[in-house]
């Protein structure tokens, strides 16, 4: 688009990949992935970093990358005090896979979530949860995948169903009103479940992997920098 004389802009959520990608302006936000205009329901705050991207459009020429300079103010949806609708025992059942079991335990709250949203983020890799999960264990693992998706490559199933499986956690942790800010749904996920072990784990593959393609997924697609120790 640049090329026929189209200016564009870009939110970045990861900073690292736009200082690689240099796109011709961009700017970064500090916050959540998913969410690169801040908090859902604050048109205010939301209209400040859209005034901020469109002002990079008076840099005629690039590449320009800015910071933006606020964190996102605390989200409408936050609660004091949020739990998990469900709790996942500290011992489990040794005959049971635990990944498994806690996407058996969260389905109820993910159709109560598909209720009340009438929408989900889930599906851009063609698995449902419990096929996402299967072909990440297997992939971790090394036997090869377990539910192949044609005309997809590896490193894009890889990507698209850890999302799907995130998208799977977070929607159903929130499906009471008032659940929960993102902050503490993100914390559950990454210190509490056995799909953020799983998603950690692949990550620490990705990044021993053969494959530049594959090393790339691992280092800026799977966990947030906020979540890597």
């Amino acid at each position: 688009m640049e090329d026929e004389g189209l200016a564009t802009v870009l939110v970045a959520l990861v900073r690292r990949q736009a200082e690689e990608v240099a796109p011709p302006r961009a700017l970064w936000v500090p916050f959540p992935l998913g969410r690169p205009f801040g908090a859902p329901g604050d048109a205010g705050f939301q209209h400040r970093v859209l005034a901020h991207l469109l002002g990079l459009l008076e840099h005629r020429e690039g590449p320009v990358l800015e910071d933006f300079p606020d964190e996102a103010p605390a989200s409408a949806e936050a609660g004091d005090g949020w739990v998990c609708p469900v709790r996942f025992p500290r011992v489990r059942d040794a005959s049971k896979d635990a990944l498994q079991e806690e996407i058996e335990t969260l389905a109820p709250w993910y159709r109560a979530s598909l209720d009340r949203r009438g929408r989900t983020t889930m599906g851009a890799s063609g698995l449902d949860a419990a096929g996402a999960a299967r072909f990440l264990s297997s992939w971790l693992r090394g036997d090869g995948p377990a539910a192949p998706v044609k005309a997809m490559s590896e490193v894009d199933l890889l990507r698209l169903s850890s999302e799907d499986l995130k998208a799977y956690y977070m929607e159903a942790a929130t499906a009471r009103p008032g659940s929960g800010g993102t902050e503490e749904v993100t914390r559950w996920f990454w210190s509490e479940t056995a799909a953020g072990d799983l998603i950690r784990d692949l990550r620490v593959k990705c990044l021993a992997s053969g494959d530049a393609a594959v090393r790339e997924a691992g280092d800026i697609m799977l966990v947030p920098e906020t979540q890597i120790a």
